[in-house]
């Protein structure tokens, strides 16, 4: 239907009282103060005012935003709370959203709603999709037109780069919109959604020894393509590609609107390797990786040392190596936890003396040191990344989630959300991230509420859950857990649990293994443990 957002819901306003609900650009603007909402919030908050002539039932909830998803109570609870909070209500005044016993919820407060249509004939303008002089671009997924399906990872790995070379940029606002399918949503709808004025578009064929790159750059206002190019070259001239893509873009956006500073433009020209059959390694490497198991994280290990050793000064190589050891610590499929934090931080330390520019390195050092229970020092180096990347969102999930750490828990929570409304469909490790902060942060509910919102769960969000359900007194939820951690990790053992979780602070990791522990008792437990404070 004609101006739809992806979510189904219309464009419109939503005016009450104190608040706007406005699903043009997903924001909750109260008393004049826009304020950070997580998307499932906001979800939950239009249904409620879309239906508020008549009560809505928890089994709609349920089957309307987690699609049938079994979820706790608790979950809901923390939903609904967080709901009424985001619009100045709470369960005791419920003043705009009203529990109705036994039956459900209805939104009772006066509404005003306005189309976007309504808008537009109003003579209001549209707000616009960035800030004043700061030209805005999604980059979406490139097409893989190989008869080889394998190549995926390779247009995969070649949007993913482009993007990160284009975040470098303060004076653009760069969205990843990997995640975007254009065959099933218009483009002129995906810049409406990420709230961008321009979107990149391509695809890669890769035959015969050749790479084929088409590229489109449109005006996600307008629909007009300002720039339109079709590049035929010998594979390893691809990184010479990615490099006139990302150059010819950044001269587009900025013929008249700003100078782009030296420093800047160094970071652009910044490349992850100067070899071909490196930088092929990176991408297969980069894309084994985001399976998250044990296996694939061997696989993505492999290929880095082989791009290592095809070019051993690519500071990119390197910070990946250096992910594939913190992640086996974080996944808990390290066989030496300490050495892997050890092998980290060497490879990191060696990604930043190869490359000025490696906010990769900074990053994966920053995640070392916390592992290493120094988030102090690990704060410091997330922010050396963010010096070089200011546009990406994984570097504000990350510090965010740093804050956590270092008891800044309202400011790091803040940050995560404004990380996963930066882009509404945002990697799955965001909510992993939110998860563990909030069971830091001693919000059992909402972290159960943030690891349910992944699809693929693995050892580490499945341990939080087991603990978090016990902590809420939802016993049920937490055996389903702990078998389903049995079922994929049988040699799950809390000696193990203990290794691999000595990096949180020493009452928090005593509240996890408490937590399990009162999952496997066969004795009649309490209903819930006491809460070891910090």
């Amino acid at each position: 239907m004609e101006g739809e957002v992806l979510t189904g819901l219309p464009v419109m306003r939503y005016q009450s009282e104190n608040f706007i609900l406005d699903t043009d650009d997903y924001s909750l603007t109260r008393n004049g103060v826009i304020h950070p909402i997580e998307p499932q919030v906001f979800d939950l908050l239009v249904y409620l005012i879309e239906n508020r002539n008549r009560v809505v039932t928890r089994a709609e909830l349920l089957d309307q935003l987690w699609n049938g998803r079994i979820v706790s109570d608790s979950a809901i609870n923390a939903r609904l709370k967080e709901a009424r909070k985001a619009v100045g209500d709470s369960g005791k005044d419920q003043r705009v959203i009203k529990t109705i016993h036994r039956r459900g919820y209805q939104f009772v407060a006066n509404v005003n709603v306005t189309s976007g249509d309504d808008r537009e004939n109003e003579g209001q303008s549209e707000k616009p999709l960035s800030k004043p002089g700061r030209p805005s671009i999604a980059v979406l997924r490139f097409s893989n037109l190989s008869n080889d399906p394998e190549q995926v990872y390779f247009s995969d790995g070649m949007t993913a780069n482009i993007c990160s070379r284009l975040s470098r940029i303060q004076s653009l606002q760069v969205k990843s919109g990997i995640e975007y399918d254009p065959g099933k949503i218009s483009l002129t709808d995906i810049a409406r959604e990420l709230a961008v004025k321009y979107v990149l578009s391509g695809s890669v064929q890769r035959e015969s020894g050749r790479a084929r790159v088409f590229v489109d750059l449109m005006n996600g206002i307008s629909g007009e393509i300002i720039w339109s190019e079709h590049f035929d070259r010998l594979g390893r001239d691809v990184i010479d590609i990615q490099d006139e893509i990302a150059t010819t873009i950044t001269a587009k956006l900025w013929n008249k609107q700003g100078v782009i500073l030296e420093v800047e433009r160094e970071r652009l020209e910044t490349k992850p390797t100067a070899d071909f059959s490196a930088f092929d390694y990176i991408l297969k490497g980069m894309h084994y990786k985001e399976e998250f198991t044990r296996e694939s994280l061997e696989l993505a290990r492999g290929c880095f040392d082989k791009a290592i050793e095809l070019d051993p000064g690519s500071s990119e190589a390197w910070a990946w190596r250096a992910w594939v050891h913190l992640l086996e610590v974080q996944l808990g499929c390290s066989n030496d936890v300490a050495e892997s934090i050890n092998q980290a931080f060497l490879a990191a330390r060696k990604s930043i003396s190869r490359g000025s520019y490696s906010e990769l390195g900074y990053w994966a050092l920053g995640e070392a040191y916390v592992l290493d229970q120094d988030a102090r020092r690990g704060f410091v180096e997330i922010e050396k990344a963010l010096e070089i990347n200011p546009n990406s969102p994984d570097l504000m999930v990350t510090k965010g989630y740093f804050q956590c750490f270092l008891g800044q828990f309202d400011e790091g929570i803040e940050l995560i959300q404004q990380g996963i409304n930066f882009n509404r469909r945002c990697p799955e490790w965001y909510y992993w991230n939110l998860g563990i902060a909030y069971f830091v942060g001693h919000r059992f509910d909402s972290a159960i509420d943030a690891f349910v919102r992944m699809e693929n769960q693995n050892k580490s969000t499945l341990t939080y859950l087991v603990a978090s359900y016990a902590q809420v007194g939802d016993l049920v939820s937490a055996e389903k857990s702990i078998r389903a951690l049995f079922d994929t990790y049988p040699a799950f053992s809390l000696e193990e649990i203990a290794e691999s979780h000595s990096h949180l602070a020493a009452p928090t990791q005593k509240l996890l293994i408490d937590s399990i522990k009162l999952v496997l008792d066969k004795s009649k437990p309490p209903k819930k443990l006491r809460v070891v404070k910090n």
